[in-house]
C-alpha cells in the first residue's frame, strides 16, 4: 500500500463518534478514523473474548461500547408467530445450524421458490406484509439511542433474498437463460423492502447517518455477474431503493455490504446511488485499498478492509496493528473511511490480534483510553494498557481453516 505509517492522532476530546462518522462520510478529514464493530464476532469467539477480557479485569461488552462510534435501529417484528425468529423467516426460507467444529453457522436448507418456472407462479407465492412491523416503536428507539454516536438503519438485501429462496446456481442459471423469472421474484422482494423502508425512514430519516443495503455480488476473484447483467437485470432495483433511502433521509448516506471481488460493479453501483462500500474484501481480487481508493475515492466511501479472512486470524499482533495503521493512511486520506472488521471476527482468531486491531486504528492513546473505560474490576498493580498476551492466560489459538 505504501503508506506513510503515522500512527493515528489521539481523538479530538470535543469530536463525538456521530460527528467523526459525518466527516468521513462527507470526504473531510476527521480528527480520527472512525470504528465500527459492524458484524462483530461469531457467538463462539464473542464468548472467548469476554471470557480472556474477563481474565484481564476487562469487560469486552464495556470495550465495545467504548469503541463502538455506530449504533443499529430498525422495526421489531410482529407479525405471525410462524415467520418469527429472524428477518428472512418472513420469505419462507428455511434454515439449519451446521456444527464446523468449534461451534455452528446457519445456512439455507429450505428454499422455497426452487424449481419454479413460471411467473404465475412467482405471482402466487405467499410474500411477506410490510404491515409485520412495529413503526410506532421506531420513534421510542431513535428517542432512547446514544445521541453521540451515529445510528443506522438496515434497509436488507433483495438479491441475497431471492438466492436464498430459489438458490444461488439457480438465480445464476436464470439470469441467462430466464432472466424474467429473476426481475419478476426481484419486483416482488424489492416491493416488500421499499415499503418497509419507506415506513422506517418516514419516522426515522431525519436522525440516521447511514441506510445500509446488502447484496453479496462477488466471488474470490471477480463479480458473480458481468457489469452489463448487474445493469440490466440488478442495477434498476439498487437504484430504486438507493434512491428512496436518499429521498427520506437526505442527510444519510446509502451503504452496500458485498463480500467479494466487486471492483468492476463499482461505477455502476455508484451510479445508481451507493455512497459506501462495505466489507472491502482486500484479499479478494482487485480489492487493493491504494486501487480503490485511487479509483473510487473521490465517489464512494469504504467501511471494512481490516480482514477477517488472512490479517486477524493468521497474523501475528505486530503486523495486525501495522496493517490497521497503513489502512488508516490509505483510506482514511481525506476522509472517507470506516475502519471495521471486513465480517464477523471467526473462532479461533488471538485475542491480542483484536485488541491489536483497536491499537492499529485508534491509536496507542486513544485504544489505552478505551481499555481503561472497560475496567470491570481494579487494575492490577502493573498491568498495562494491552493487558496479559493470551498465552500468559493459558490459551491457545488456533486459526479456522
Amino acid at each position: 500500500m505504501q503508506p506513510v505509517h503515522t500512527a493515528p492522532a489521539p481523538a479530538d476530546a470535543t469530536e463525538t463518534p456521530r460527528a467523526r462518522v459525518r466527516a468521513a462520510l462527507a470526504h473531510r478529514q476527521p480528527a480520527r478514523v472512525p470504528f465500527s464493530w459492524q458484524f462483530c464476532a461469531t457467538p463462539e469467539m464473542q464468548q472467548t473474548l469476554e471470557a480472556e477480557l474477563a481474565a484481564r479485569g476487562r469487560s469486552w461488552n464495556a470495550l465495545q461500547a467504548a469503541t463502538e462510534d455506530i449504533g443499529w435501529i430498525g422495526p421489531a417484528y410482529c407479525g405471525p408467530a410462524q415467520f418469527a425468529g429472524g428477518p428472512w423467516h418472513v420469505f419462507g426460507i428455511g434454515w439449519k445450524d451446521v456444527n464446523y467444529g468449534a461451534g455452528t453457522y446457519r445456512e439455507v436448507e429450505t428454499y422455497p421458490l426452487a424449481g419454479v418456472d413460471s411467473l404465475q407462479a412467482l405471482d402466487d407465492y405467499p410474500w411477506p406484509s410490510p404491515d409485520w412491523y412495529d413503526y410506532d416503536g421506531l420513534g421510542r428507539q431513535l428517542a432512547a439511542a446514544d445521541p453521540n454516536k451515529a445510528l443506522k438503519f438496515g434497509a436488507f438485501n433483495p438479491f441475497e433474498t431471492l438466492c436464498w429462496m430459489t438458490g444461488l446456481e439457480e438465480v445464476l442459471c436464470n439470469c441467462c437463460a430466464r432472466p424474467e423469472l429473476v426481475v419478476r421474484g426481484l419486483e416482488h422482494i424489492v416491493e416488500f423492502y421499499e415499503q418497509r423502508t419507506i415506513r422506517c425512514l418516514e419516522r426515522i430519516g431525519h436522525g440516521v447517518e447511514i441506510v445500509f443495503f446488502f447484496d453479496d455480488l462477488g466471488s474470490q476473484n471477480g463479480p458473480l455477474m458481468s457489469p452489463a447483467m448487474y445493469g440490466e437485470l440488478l442495477k434498476p432495483f439498487h437504484r430504486r431503493l438507493f434512491a428512496r433511502a436518499h429521498q427520506l433521509a437526505p442527510n444519510a448516506k446509502v451503504m452496500m455490504h458485498s463480500d467479494g471481488s466487486v471492483f468492476a460493479l463499482l461505477d455502476d453501483l455508484s451510479d445508481a446511488g451507493l455512497d459506501v462500500l462495505e466489507a472491502v474484501q482486500v484479499d479478494c481480487a482487485d480489492m487493493e485499498p491504494r486501487h480503490l481508493k485511487d479509483a473510487f475515492g473521490d465517489r464512494l466511501s469504504f467501511h471494512g478492509a481490516i480482514s477477517v479472512q488472512q490479517l486477524l486470524p493468521k497474523a501475528d499482533a505486530a503486523t495486525v496493528e501495522r496493517t490497521c495503521r497503513e489502512l488508516v493512511d490509505v483510506l482514511g486520506a481525506g476522509g472517507g473511511y470506516i475502519a471495521a472488521p471486513s465480517h464477523a471476527i471467526q473462532m479461533g482468531t488471538p485475542v491480542a490480534n483484536v485488541l491489536a486491531m483497536l491499537r492499529g486504528v485508534l491509536g496507542r492513546e486513544d485504544y489505552a483510553a478505551a481499555w481503561e473505560a472497560a475496567s470491570a474490576a481494579p487494575k492490577p498493580a502493573g498491568a498495562s494498557a494491552d493487558g496479559p498476551e493470551p498465552a500468559e492466560a493459558g490459551t491457545t489459538h488456533r486459526p479456522t481453516p
